[in-house]
């Protein structure tokens, strides 16, 4: 350092003394001395500061020596000594498959990292640009199809992107193979945990390179993929809540991300083209090379490649089963029910002209789950039941399914067991066994014939099964949802999508979400006989049929497929799906968790069995020992049983049928609801807000005890604005706002707008406003006691709503307009009419005020009070 700082100063001052000459000699001079010092030879110049000098080529015999080869799809060396991962590559250019996955989780519900999720794929290829490789992913959303034309084809690549998913230094080739480092690739956040746990407000993590190695158990080479394992440690000063509450040291959290290099599919495979009206999953692209009159946009499904050994044969062997691999992890009694669940698609699949084409087997022993040669059924744990999925990697060049992952939670049935629990007081224990069924004669001969063989034999079947252990019946219950919920996600992976609306014509697919059917009997005694179907339905079937059904040709595959379709239509078997189900939604039957063709009637049905069991509810909803704050939790599905078929009749509001349609296929486009159908919907939803209708049993209310020391209230419990004591009008004011502010929505309140305009025989907004009005603020005084308080928050329920609705800027002018005109009738009302109680004329002083600040625009309104919100409540454990 102090010779380069002399000959900077000395060049400095030569400048200065301006004797260029002295300068231009001083730098010939030097430029001799090193012509000489080479002999006269030029001398190689000097590489330039921050670049390494170019070195020999070194063989790859040479670089591994010593090390282990790992042969296979991409023969892998591990370096011991310095923790790198050498990949040798011998087919640059050569598109292949590329899947990252996470092979550890964790373990929290409110942030999706889990055990076996899959990330994306891609297809990708390796490009040599000087001393580096690129891993460069392709561009397979823009693409020109079918056509000779080069040229249109090579316009398409350049106007689209490609992404560089990574950079790998040559260290060694050897005839037309080479050696890269890909050891910063593979300890890279590929699967984006960073990015996730950001978002959900966990914090910023950074990768640890010196806290993360490779994982050599999970990493191994096979003929057609090359599989490696990492783990990947990320550090933040501030983490969040969850990771906090799940990481030993919140800290420093480390997962093991999962690589997969894959071998294309070989050719065979024929795409098949979408048709909205069967959920199957698809990919979509645009091509360029299609005519003008049909648009750019194509989707092709997503479905595993199943041939018929016998074409000719109406139904044959394939040519490879689908297989399945069950998780080692997965206990009994789940394991049983799994595979007899999932092994509903064999049956399936006969209707779509294949024999024995799917089975479920153990995941061989030593097997890498995340290997991407086993389609997997995987069993979950996080701290709180979540969501199980049904997951893919597909050939995003054709929509061949690849590997499938159905990951199952294991918390699933502790909701199932709560429902059940929740039912045990009002089950009645006579002549019944120990799910709450009715023992049928056929059954009570079957069991009894079992019984004799076993040397077993009792005279009295029913009353022995009514002394069975409940835990055992709790079991059957929650084996019935579990063989139905395997078949769900497993449907999934076989390219399904949800259907929201064929609980509405017999329970036909596993592919809604099923609520349990809970009866009354001929006694009024609750039957669990046919909680859940137990196999697949008829849409189930039409899917199938239309995603593998094989075909001559193409002209008789769009023929066939048509006919499939049709035959459902004539059938009454209908497809709706996701964002058409959601609560905002105008097609009552298109709903979540909930039975029936008749949403009225069914509302009807699900309040008489909500009655008995509210009425019945107490302390055999949980076992000698439990913890009594448990009744608490065990409330919630009793209280709520009708939830979710309230949001059915609300969508009747206001409501409009349609479908899917194409032009000339025969099927409605859309249909605005009877208007006497809306009125009925309309009058059972103010029926709801009535305060028997929300009122919880005082007998209850005082058995309901705060959470025992060492553990917090559960989040499937009811909260409490009065710390440890349970509110029953906190319970309600949640129950009331929901049917409320349903009812009021943004888009319903349009939609009535918009269809009274189209025809005065429909419900107008105007009446449903003051119809809700009338109902809970014109209601006569209660008699009970303490519905008078009950009544209050259905008031108040009503009154927050209209305060919203007239400050909602997304609402359009007419509904905020008519929301307004009703609160300036309101707020007149309130002031003519003291009601001579302390506590009611404090609550209307209150309304009169807050609508007179929402009516003055003062600066600081008082926000409008909130309910709690609603426990998980879906019948899976999912958050609303």
């Amino acid at each position: 350092m102090k010779n380069t700082h002399a000959r900077a100063a000395f060049l400095s001052l030569v400048t200065r003394s301006h004797a260029p000459g002295l300068l231009l000699a001083l730098m010939l001079a030097g430029g001799c001395a090193r012509a000489a010092a080479s002999g006269g030879q030029e001398a190689a110049p000097a590489p330039a500061v921050g670049r390494a000098a170019p070195q020999a080529v070194v063989s790859i015999a040479r670089r591994t020596a010593g090390l282990e080869r790992h042969d296979g799809f991409f023969p892998f060396y591990y370096e011991s000594s310095t923790g790198k991962l050498l990949l040798e590559l011998a087919r640059l250019g050569e598109d292949f498959l590329y899947l990252n996955s996470l092979a550890t989780g964790l373990g929290s519900a409110g942030v999706t990292l889990d055990r076996g999720m899959v990330g994306e794929e891609a297809v990708v290829r390796f490009e040599r640009h000087g001393p580096r490789l690129l891993l460069v992913k392709q561009n397979l959303g823009f693409r020109a199809l079918g056509t000779d034309n080069a040229e249109l084809v090579r316009s398409v690549e350049e106007s689209f992107p490609v992404s560089v998913l990574g950079s790998f230094p040559i260290v060694a080739e050897s005839a037309g193979r080479v050696l890269v480092d890909a050891t910063d690739f593979l300890l890279g956040d590929m699967f984006d945990v960073r990015g996730r746990l950001q978002r959900a407000g966990e914090g910023d993590f950074r990768v640890d390179r010196e806290r993360s190695a490779l994982y050599l158990p999970r990493t191994k080479a096979f003929p057609k993929n090359t599989e490696i394992q990492a783990l990947l440690t990320y550090a933040s000063d501030r983490p969040g809540r969850e990771v906090s509450q799940h990481a030993p040291d919140g800290r420093s959290l480390s997962l093991r991300q999962h690589h997969s290099f894959v071998e294309l599919p070989p050719p065979g495979y024929e795409p098949r083209e979408v048709d909205a009206r069967v959920g199957i999953f698809g990919i979509g692209f645009f091509d360029y090379a299609r005519p003008l009159d049909q648009g750019y946009r194509r989707r092709w499904i997503s479905r595993w490649r199943l041939q018929k050994k016998d074409p000719a044969a109406a139904v044959s062997e394939p040519v490879q089963p689908i297989v399945y691999y069950l998780d080692r992890g997965v206990p009994e009694p789940y394991r049983t029910a799994f595979i007899e669940g999932a092994m509903w698609w064999n049956q399936v699949f006969e209707a779509a002209g294949f024999r024995n084409a799917f089975r479920v087997e153990d995941l061989p022993d030593g097997a890498d789950p995340m290997d991407a040669r086993y389609p997997l059924i995987e069993w979950v744990n996080r701290t709180e039941p979540s969501s199980s999925w049904g997951t893919t990697f597909v050939d995003p060049r054709t929509g061949e399914i690849i590997k499938a992952v159905a990951r199952m939670d294991s918390h699933r049935s502790l909701v199932d067991f709560n429902i059940y629990a929740g039912s045990r007081p009002a089950i009645a224990r006579s002549e019944a066994d120990a799910t709450g069924r009715r023992l049928h004669d056929s059954d009570a001969a079957a069991l009894a014939e079992t019984l004799g063989a076993c040397g077993w034999a009792d005279p009295a079947p029913g009353d022995w099964l009514a002394t069975l252990d409940p835990d055992v019946s709790a079991e059957e219950f929650a084996m019935a949802r579990r063989r139905q919920h395997i078949a769900h996600e497993v449907g999934h992976t076989l390219g399904l999508a949800h259907n929201f609306i064929a609980a509405s014509y017999g329970r036909a697919s596993v592919m809604d979400y099923p609520a349990p059917l809970i009866r009354l009997d001929e006694r009024g005694d609750i039957d669990l006989a046919d909680a859940y179907r137990n196999g697949p339905g008829a849409y189930d079937t039409l899917a199938i049929r239309f995603a593998y059904a094989q075909f001559g040709s193409r002209e008789e595959e769009r023929a066939g497929l048509e006919a499939i379709i049709q035959d459902g239509i004539r059938r009454g078997i209908r497809f709706i799906t996701e964002r058409d189900a959601d609560p905002d939604g105008s097609i009552p039957e298109a709903t979540r968790w909930v039975n029936g063709p008749d949403m009225l009637a069914e509302l009807d049905r699900v309040m008489a069995v909500r009655g008995v069991l509210l009425e019945r509810f107490g302390a055999a909803a949980i076992r000698p020992g439990e913890p009594v704050a448990l009744l608490n939790e065990r409330l919630v599905p009793v209280y709520l049983h009708h939830r979710y078929t309230l949001e059915a009749a609300i969508k009747a509001v206001g409501g409009m049928d349609y479908s899917y349609a194409l032009l000339g296929d025969g099927q409605t486009v859309t249909r605005i609801l009877d208007a006497r159908v809306q009125r009925q919907a309309l009058d059972r939803l103010l029926a709801a807000l009535r305060p028997e209708a929300l009122r919880i049993p005082e007998a209850v209310v005082a058995m309901i005890a705060p959470p025992p020391f060492g553990s917090l209230r559960d989040r499937r419990a009811f909260d409490s604005p009065a710390g440890p004591a349970f509110d029953p009008l906190a319970a309600a004011r949640t129950l009331a706002s929901f049917i409320v502010d349903g009812v009021l929505n943004r888009e319903r309140a349009a939609r009535l707008v918009s269809f009274h305009a189209r025809s005065p025989a429909n419900p107008s907004l105007d009446e449903v406003l003051e119809r809700m009005i009338e109902a809970t603020w014109g209601a006569p005084a209660p008699t009970g006691p303490g519905d008078a308080a009950l009544r209050r928050v259905a008031r108040r329920a009503v009154l927050d709503r209209l305060l919203a609705l007239a400050g909602d800027d997304q609402a359009t002018v007419e509904v905020r307009a008519a929301a307004e005109w009703h609160l300036t009738r309101f707020a007149g009302r309130l002031a003519r009419t003291p009601a001579g109680d302390p506590a009611e004329d404090a609550f209307n002083a209150l309304a009169r005020r807050d609508i007179e600040r929402f009516l003055e625009r003062r600066e600081n309104p008082t926000p409008p009070s909130r309910p709690l919100p609603a426990p998980p409540g879906t019948p899976i454990g999912q958050a609303n």
